[in-house]
């Protein structure tokens, strides 16, 4: 069927030429986007939009590999044979937990043949969690001098790496086989190593640690807080600013003092008080709970935003977003169109409605501390 769930026919003039897809995005971009829209006893939605979001995941894959691969110029397989646990960072032993995790929940899918479960689950561990943060997490290590340390995380880089290929092969055959066969660590070939499981790779997986895991999710989630912020101030992405962390609790203190130096780099600050939160007028503010850990994350705007303009800008957009609500609010409340519409709508009208309402609480907050 086609995005709208139409059924694909020459009189709907929705069909598509498989040939002519391939063509145009490649063979593997097609292939995992089948496969990702897979659901038991379901039709399957074909969205072109969709496909070529899965061709950016390739390039994203192969932009990864070759930042990858010169890192691992100069590595020796041979020399980090075995790891010393006692010089992994804190951040090798991360990703080493959410590959864990990531495989067990592949393994799990593919046994109970829920494709689309495996191939979303292998992309969102090899484009949010291995590229978008671990890659940037080590780079001052791979850039730093030749250390047992900078040779352990080349190691994980060189072991995650591998186990992402394998287990993309599946999904995407030919880009996976290309690139496993220019790794450091590699058989004869992608085709025939074995597949990843907890089972049959328990030894390097149990590198991989619960409580650290959740020490660096926690630096994770101020960074994209912060970056959030600077996103909806329009703050440029390379002005240092300062920050303040009020942390509610003795633990989430210690994981963040123990970060500060990293969550001063990636989210570029001049200044990071961990403490009280002070006076919040003219300040960007936004709380992250994490497990029993709450942290708000300040900004102070002086100096950084118009805040004439910005209280402008804040109205128009709560004016616009409450007519929005209205609008949804007397969609939702006819019964002939929640009878007659499609589920699939009205539980996307409903989701949508309790997004505006939660965006309006967070304008109407915002405009309050700048006023």
């Amino acid at each position: 069927r086609d995005a709208q769930g139409r059924k694909m026919s020459k009189s709907f003039n929705n069909s598509i030429d498989p040939l002519d897809i391939v063509d145009k995005h490649g063979a593997d971009a097609l292939r995992f986007t089948l496969l990702s829209s897979i659901a038991s006893g379901k039709d399957l939605k074909f969205s072109e939009q969709r496909l070529e979001g899965y061709r950016n995941f390739m390039n994203k894959i192969w932009n990864a590999t070759r930042f990858s691969l010169t890192a691992l110029e100069k590595f020796d397989p041979l020399q980090a044979k075995e790891v010393n646990a006692k010089v992994l960072s804190d951040v090798d032993k991360w990703i080493t937990y959410k590959l864990a995790k990531c495989i067990e929940e592949v393994d799990s899918a593919l046994n109970n043949y829920r494709f689309s479960d495996a191939a979303q689950a292998v992309y969102s561990f090899a484009w949010y969690e291995f590229c978008d943060w671990y890659l940037e997490f080590i780079k001052p290590v791979i850039y730093g001098e030749d250390s047992p340390e900078k040779l352990a995380t080349q190691k994980v880089l060189a072991e995650t790496l591998n186990r992402i290929m394998r287990l993309l092969h599946p999904f995407i055959p030919f880009i996976t086989e290309e690139i496993y066969q220019k790794l450091p660590i590699k058989s004869e070939a992608c085709i025939i190593d074995k597949y990843p499981t907890i089972k049959n790779d328990k030894e390097w997986l149990s590198l991989g640690k619960e409580s650290v895991a959740f020490e660096v999710d926690l630096v994770r989630e101020v960074i994209t807080a912060i970056r959030n912020i600077r996103g909806e101030n329009r703050i440029k992405p390379g002005e240092k600013i300062k920050v303040r962390l009020v942390v509610k609790d003795d633990k989430g203190q210690k994981i963040l003092g123990a970060n500060k130096t990293a969550i001063m780099t990636l989210a570029k600050l001049s200044q990071c008080q961990i403490g009280e939160s002070g006076n919040l007028s003219k300040c960007a503010l936004t709380p992250i709970k994490l497990g029993d850990v709450e942290v708000d994350v300040i900004v102070p705007l002086e100096g950084l935003v118009d805040f004439e303009e910005e209280i402008k800008r804040l109205n128009k957009s709560i004016e616009k977003v409450q007519k929005d609500i209205v609008i949804l609010t007397k969609r939702l409340d006819n019964k002939n169109f929640v009878d007659n519409a499609p589920k699939d709508v009205v539980e996307q009208g409903r989701q949508q409605l309790a997004d505006f309402k939660s965006m309006l609480k967070s304008m109407n907050d915002s405009l309050t501390r700048l006023q």
